[in-house]
């Protein structure tokens, strides 16, 4: 009974320390609006949460249902950011036929996924 214990407190512990781990990059605005027939323009803001090199980002468009319609990507404006930098990215894009919200995922300069706060969806206007 005792071993149970210690084992559920330490599970309990490391389901915590896992928790409280924060994001790797936070977006701190993230906009996009249809400027002509098929195109979109996405402006916004990303916080590194740790020193990163070469962060893409990753568009992932919805519909109204949430299903995910296509992904394009684009690049931050700064090669390398500092925990705590900010920066911001704007690109244009083909408009998938549908969509209505997109989501955001980053990625480092090797491709490793990097945990997002604040991914969205967020409305296309």
């Amino acid at each position: 009974m005792r071993y149970l214990a210690a084992s559920l407190l330490l599970l309990l512990a490391c389901a915590m320390a896992l928790a409280q781990k924060g994001h790797d990059v936070q977006i701190v605005e993230a906009k996009a609006r249809r400027v002509e027939e098929g195109r979109l323009s996405m402006d916004g803001r990303v916080r590194a949460g740790k020193t990163i090199k070469g962060l893409t980002l990753t568009f992932d468009f919805l519909t109204s249902d949430g299903v995910l319609l296509s992904s394009q990507k684009t690049t931050v404006e700064d090669d390398e950011l500092k925990r705590g930098d900010e920066s911001s990215f704007h690109a244009e894009t083909e408009n998938p036929p549908g969509s209505v919200r997109f989501k955001i995922r980053a990625f480092d300069g090797d491709g490793r996924q990097l945990r997002v706060g604040n991914d969205g969806p967020f409305v296309i206007d």
